[in-house]
């Protein structure tokens, strides 16, 4: 957008993102968090006894869609990277989770050392376009020495060989046609979609009693109903040196955390799904634990979505 707003009137100007423009195309858009910036706001001192500053003499021209306004990067079906940009000005782009040079006339696509160092500049903007956006927030006027927000450690590394953390006598290899869809999978038990639900007949007139239509036999995982359920799994991971434990030293009381999952490899860069299973209840020392399962979702030869885990995050 271009234009120059008229400097006598007031004006709260919005936009739609050129992602939230895609969505909104393909009827897919659904606003979940709202931010407030002063990124574009002047202020000064407030000399005029009548009114204060006098901003009639200032040229403003509208809102317009920034780099700094993508902070979660979005991808196609397959996980790979949408058209996201490096940094501004840079001739490089995202195209199908590969990065290309130069203009769209004449572009190679990056691979080797240079794919390396641009892919972790690219992951990094997420944070750089958060600061740049100048979101509003009050500190805790209670907590002033916990505003900061601090981990450790920062980085976790986990090694893995042709036994571990899959023994050579366990099955290494699975195809995607004999793993449980999405319909079957334990981790989407909570969702009511995703239940078994045999189907019934419609009471009769004045009868509650319902009739099922036949015998279905529940082909589902066994669903999970409490963190004891997860624990088996982290228990036998943890033995085998593939449980990490990250401390937050430092935090407000109003801290909220944005996280996203990237898998670097072949000069593509793709972005891991995440499901939220949600809270689990205190348990007996008070403690709450919040379950996300990451991953990466295939489909089958029937064209069904199988999903894969390859990392359990639990926060309590």
């Amino acid at each position: 957008m271009s234009g120059i707003n008229n400097s006598k009137t007031r004006i709260l100007d919005t936009i739609i993102t050129t992602e939230g423009r895609r969505q909104a195309s393909t009827g897919k858009m659904k606003v979940e968090y709202v931010s407030f910036s002063d990124a574009g706001a002047i202020y000064a001192l407030d000399t005029l006894i009548s009114g204060g500053p006098d901003f009639t003499s200032r040229i403003t021209f509208e809102a317009a869609n920034l780099p700094q306004d993508s902070l979660v990067f979005e991808a196609d079906d397959s996980g790979k990277l949408q058209a996201n940009f490096i940094s501004s000005g840079s001739g490089y782009s995202v195209k199908a989770g590969q990065i290309y040079s130069g203009s769209n006339l004449d572009m190679v696509m990056v691979s080797g050392s240079q794919f390396a160092s641009l892919s972790s500049e690219l992951l990094g903007s997420s944070l750089d376009n958060f600061k740049k956006l100048s979101i509003l927030g009050s500190p805790d006027p209670l907590n002033l020495n916990y505003n900061d927000f601090i981990v450790y450690p920062e980085t976790a590394d986990f090694v893995f060989t042709d036994s571990s953390p899959i023994s050579n006598t366990e099955i290494q290899t699975g195809r995607i046609d004999h793993i449980e869809s999405l319909f079957y999978d334990k981790r989407l038990s909570h969702i009511p979609n995703f239940r078994f639900l045999p189907p019934v007949n419609r009471p009769r007139f004045g009868n509650s009693t319902t009739m099922t239509l036949g015998d279905y036999k529940n082909m589902n995982q066994d669903p999970i109903l409490q963190f004891s359920d997860v624990q088996q799994e982290l228990d036998t991971l943890e033995r085998g040196g593939f449980k990490k434990t990250i401390q937050i030293l430092k935090s407000s009381l109003h801290t909220n955390l944005l996280g996203q999952f990237f898998e670097i490899s072949d000069n593509i860069i793709k972005k891991l799904d995440v499901i939220d299973f949600g809270d689990f209840p205190p348990d007996n020392n008070g403690v709450v634990r919040h379950v996300f399962f990451v991953g990466k979702v295939f489909s089958d030869n029937t064209g069904a979505s199988t999903f894969v885990n390859l990392f359990t995050l639990v926060f309590s």
